[in-house]
């Protein structure tokens, strides 16, 4: 299908602390000099001898109670992590001193274990959550503005599985690199959110899922722990999708089904929740209303961050579903790149919830001689339409042929997204998406989005990506002064400044430009 992608190192994401448990029957003292950043993960890990069980994951139930300075509780799971290792994680948002309290049980006896540590302040923004000022956007914890632009790739390939890891190599540019290489490379061009779809093209986590007890995957488990940390180091959100194309009891479930269901949800939570920023349940497969409303009800009470939900066929009527996630594949006219994608985003954006492209691409073939524009315009105008595009990434081979589609995201395609991610870069979060009025307007497309603070307009000359565009102009209307920047979406140049000096509208002449520009006023 794709290419297998590869990554060969574990290390700790920033903010990460790990205190080993005591000896094996021993009360864990306090430790109030562990520091820990605020949104960073704490991790405890605990010793219990696993030799007596058959099913260590479902035989035994670490449950942990951290207690906020502020008084208030969280009760979180832990996981077994194989040998005779269990572990617990979480990402503490309030600063100060924290205690907790841990229990180790299988039924018939049970340890305890307690701590504290203390939270500190670091550098993490928090979580991902839907946008107060604007429904279809994103905020973190802190307030400060999201705006995703993510890839989706392989993740080992399960015809790899007789490999002691999966991480062996990642596709870039046509050819093999470190996962270093790959990451630096799409982080220095502003990527930000990283779709791990597991059982899709990628390792799943377990081998059985039944009333009977579930069976989960050590190496595996142990290969996500390392992807999660390594994403979120190089600066990706991470967008999971919990289960592949066919979902276990999707249909008519029994209730002890359900009950498989929900252990293994819950085993995702607790292992990977402190580092993931969106849910998916699915990816491209459905389920009967019941199974999406019992388990993503499910998933959001386990989960204590709260993290969105959605899931793939899309499913935004319903009100478990937190986003609208449809998967896009299309080789269009480059001159209509921009008006096909405002016109699917108003479509997914009926039911009132945010849009995130979870699969993007080109049908049929990764690449040919426009589709460095066409993906330069749809993700121009993704921004603009207030939605978000996740790229289904195959940088090893230029022109590589699937049945669905893929998208080449070569140098040039990375400089493009650079200039966007500079343009976006803590744009005005209250900004909404406004009208434009342009002359002449026969053959240019205009997108503007208008807030408190900033204003923005992005312009396309629809009917010729030849011959430089002159003498158009731009009325605007401006809440306060400021100073209006044109720039090349191509390249970043700057293409013209004019001093705004005061409030209200404003008639600006476009410069000259081919095929596209933007304007920003600060």
């Amino acid at each position: 299908m794709l290419l297998m992608i590869v990554l060969a190192f574990a290390g700790l994401t920033e903010g990460t602390q790990v205190a080993r448990a005591m000896p094996l029957f021993g009360e864990t003292p306090p430790s109030a000099t562990l520091k820990v950043p605020r949104y960073g993960v704490f991790e405890r890990t605990f010793r219990w001898s696993s030799a007596d069980y058959s099913n260590p994951w479902d035989q035994v139930q670490l449950t942990m109670t951290l207690t906020s300075p502020a008084g208030e509780r969280t009760v979180i799971g832990g996981f077994y992590s194989g040998g005779n290792e269990w572990k617990a994680r979480f990402a503490p948002a309030r600063l100060g001193h924290w205690l907790w309290t841990a229990t180790l049980a299988d039924g018939q006896r049970s340890q305890r274990f307690k701590g504290a540590f203390t939270v500190v302040p670091g550098r993490s923004h928090g979580f991902v959550r839907r946008s107060p000022y604007n429904r279809s956007r994103w905020v973190f914890s802190d307030g400060s503005p999201y705006y995703p632009l993510g890839i989706g790739d392989c993740v080992g390939d399960d015809d790899n599985q007789s490999s002691n890891s999966p991480f062996i190599d990642w596709g870039l540019d046509g050819r093999l690199v470190t996962a270093e290489s790959y990451l630096n490379a799409y982080q220095a061009a502003g990527v930000n959110l990283f779709r791990w779809s597991l059982g899709n093209c990628a390792f799943s986590l377990y081998r059985t899922i039944a009333p009977g007890g579930n069976i989960y995957l050590t190496r595996e488990g142990a290969w996500g722990d390392q992807l999660v940390r390594t994403l979120r180091r190089h600066g990706f959100r991470v967008y999971m999708t919990i289960f592949a194309f066919s979902p276990p009891f999707a249909q008519q479930p029994s209730a002890s089904e359900l009950e498989a269901v929900k252990r293994y949800v819950n085993y995702v939570v607790n292992r990977y929740g402190a580092f993931v920023d969106f849910w998916e349940l699915m990816n491209e497969a459905t389920a009967s209303t019941a199974w999406y409303t019992t388990i993503g009800g499910y998933l959001r009470s386990v989960d204590p961050y709260k993290h969105p939900i959605s899931t793939s066929v899309e499913q935004p009527e319903l009100p478990v579903i937190d986003i609208s996630s449809p998967h896009w594949y299309q080789t269009e006219s480059e001159f209509e790149s921009d008006r096909i994608t405002w016109d699917l985003l108003n479509q997914w954006k009926q039911p009132g919830k945010p849009v995130i492209v979870g699969e993007q691409g080109n049908a049929g073939h990764n690449w040919d001689p426009t589709s460095a524009l066409r993906m330069r315009l749809r993700a121009w105008t993704a921004f603009f339409g207030e939605g978000a595009l996740i790229f289904w990434n195959t940088s090893n081979t230029k022109n590589y042929r699937a049945g669905s589609g893929n998208i080449y995201l070569g140098p040039e395609e990375r400089g493009y997204l650079r200039v966007l991610q500079s343009f976006t870069r803590g744009f005005d979060p209250r900004a909404r998406i406004a009208s434009v009025e342009l002359s002449p307007s026969a053959s240019i497309r205009g997108y503007a989005l208008s807030g408190p603070r900033q204003y923005a307009a992005y312009l396309h000359a629809f009917g010729d990506h030849q011959t430089a565009t002159n003498g158009a102009s731009l009325t605007i209307n401006i809440l306060r002064r400021g100073i209006a920047t044109w720039i090349s979406p191509a390249t970043g140049k700057v293409l013209g400044r004019t001093v705004l000096g005061r409030p209200g509208a404003w008639t600006l002449r476009v410069p000259s430009f081919v095929t596209d520009v933007a304007l920003k006023v600060r």
